[in-house]
This record gives C-alpha cells, sequence and structure tokens, in this order.
C-alpha cells in the first residue's frame, strides 16, 4: 500500500493540510463577528445591521469596531454595549492621551461626537483587570474602540 521511499512526501502532505487548517481557522477568528464574540458579547446582538472592524498596528493590539444600526434600535444597543464593557458618559476633554497616538484621525471624530463612553478603570497591560473600551457616534455610525490584549 505505502511505499516507505514515499514517506518524506506523506509527511509532508499531512504538515500542509494542517497548515491549510490553521489558515482558515485563523482566518474564521479574524471576521467581525467571531472577534465581537469574544471580546464584547456572545452572541453578536440582533439589532445590529453591519458590523466591520478595523485592526491597529499599536502597542495594545487596538481594534475598531464600524457598528451600524437603525435608529430605534440605537439606544437599546447603547445600553446593553455600556452596562456589558462598564462604561460611562464622559466628555471629550477626558480622553487619554494614547488615542491621539494610535489616529490622530479618530481623535477627530470623537470630539465631534453627540457621546462618548468610555471606561472608567482600565488596565492596558492586563485587559483580565479592565478592558480599555470607547464607544463615540459620527453621523451614521458607532464606534466602538478597545484594546485587544487578551
Amino acid at each position: 500500500m505505502f511505499k516507505i521511499k514515499y514517506l518524506p512526501q506523506y509527511f509532508l502532505a499531512l504538515l500542509m493540510a494542517i497548515l491549510i487548517f490553521l489558515e482558515g481557522w485563523t482566518y474564521y477568528l479574524g471576521r467581525p463577528a467571531p472577534t465581537f464574540e469574544r471580546y464584547v458579547s456572545d452572541p453578536v446582538p440582533a439589532r445590529i445591521k453591519d458590523l466591520g472592524l478595523r485592526r491597529y498596528k499599536a502597542e495594545h493590539s487596538p481594534h475598531l469596531f464600524r457598528i451600524k444600526v437603525d435608529t430605534a434600535d440605537e439606544k437599546a444597543l447603547i445600553a446593553k454595549l455600556t452596562q456589558k464593557c462598564h462604561m460611562q458618559k464622559i466628555s471629550a476633554e477626558k480622553l487619554p492621551k494614547m488615542l491621539t497616538e494610535v489616529d490622530a484621525e479618530m481623535v477627530d471624530v470623537i470630539k465631534k461626537s453627540p457621546y462618548i463612553y468610555m471606561r472608567e478603570k482600565y488596565n492596558l497591560d492586563d485587559a483580565k483587570k479592565g478592558r480599555f473600551c470607547l464607544m463615540f457616534r459620527d453621523s451614521d455610525t458607532i464606534y466602538l474602540y478597545l484594546n485587544g490584549d487578551l
């Protein structure tokens, strides 16, 4: 059935199959919905019509979720996310300086936002002691910014 001289090729084919499986798994985990479920809420609330994700190459691997909802469902979703992430309404003056280092354009959008919610107590180095969460809005989208370190 198997010839011993083909054993290295069989071994290489097995390693390639494992590599393809792991690539597919990491692609699945990198999509917006599984990432949102891991970091914020499991399952993704049904009120969310469209969910997008942007990852930054910064020190604490921040994620920016773009959330689109109907205006009727917006208040309920905001209440759920603020309760889940332990956020409180703040003013633009209380924003941490590290946000300008990550994305200066985002800070400009935050300052124009009708509301800004941020977690009061957080630890950027250890997310288990308190994940940094920030929620704000522009004209048609809710943004949820958080550090992604597990």
